[in-house]
């Protein structure tokens, strides 16, 4: 029997034709795929995936994981989902876990990795269009405009969001939608709110693109990116 392995595959910020060569070949070669899945029941990972290729004859595991900032709960969580996980590494099957983007990139892929990777299982990690790259391309934005220029990226909740608006270069700001007003105050107060557009859902059939902050849709969900120019 192989070796199992556990895969940590990115398959892009949306758009089917984004997921690479190396991940469609390591899903492929999985017989298991792990999917996180929303309350509701929703996988979007693997609903990218299937716009790519066929899933029959592979078991479909699907992760739940709870939106928390209570460390223990999210713990428990995690730990959870690494033992469906490892069910099924413990009897020679390798794992796909698919995740929106990069998995190196704010991805519960990497949890899943410490857990695992400690009880002795091989891990890999496949990596995947990062998804303010594609909103840079839909934006037309460059993030390096000079070969010196610094890139920083942060997510929106950040603590001192505002000394990161003083770095010198492009700043790319994560997961703005909930917190999208307090983040156009943050700009406006540091003077670079005509500086910042953003894309709503990147390559998602709702995708929505504001070049201004004025366009920009208040609700803009999870997966909202923010480009501010130096």
């Amino acid at each position: 029997m192989n070796k199992a392995v556990f895969y940590g595959v990115g398959v892009g910020p949306g758009e089917a034709e984004l997921i690479t060569l190396k991940a469609l070949k390591t899903i492929e070669h999985c017989p298991v795929i792990a999917s996180p899945q929303t309350a509701g029941g929703g996988m979007m990972a693997l609903d990218i995936v299937r716009q790519t290729t066929s899933l029959e004859g592979k078991e479909i595991l699907p992760l739940h994981f709870v939106m928390s900032r209570d460390s223990q709960e999210l713990r428990r969580s995690h730990e959870a989902a690494a033992q469906k996980i490892m069910d099924h590494l413990g009897v020679g099957q390798s794992v796909a876990m698919i995740n929106i983007g990069d998995v190196s990139i704010y991805a519960t892929y990497s949890y899943m990795e410490q857990i695992i990777e400690s009880a002795g299982y091989e891990c890999q990690r496949i990596p995947g269009v990062p998804s303010f790259c594609a909103v840079a391309a839909t934006l037309g934005e460059n993030l390096t405009p000079q070969m010196d220029t610094p890139l920083h990226i942060v997510p929106a909740g950040f603590d001192d969001l505002e000394a990161v608006l003083g770095y010198p270069g492009v700043k790319v700001i994560m997961k703005a939608g909930r917190p999208l007003g307090q983040v156009k105050k943050t700009l406006r107060e540091a003077g670079q709110y005509e500086k910042a557009s953003l894309v709503q859902n990147c390559g998602l059939p709702d995708q929505r693109v504001a070049h201004t902050l004025d366009e920009a849709e208040e609700n803009g969900g999870y997966f909202t990116t923010m480009v501010v120019r130096p």
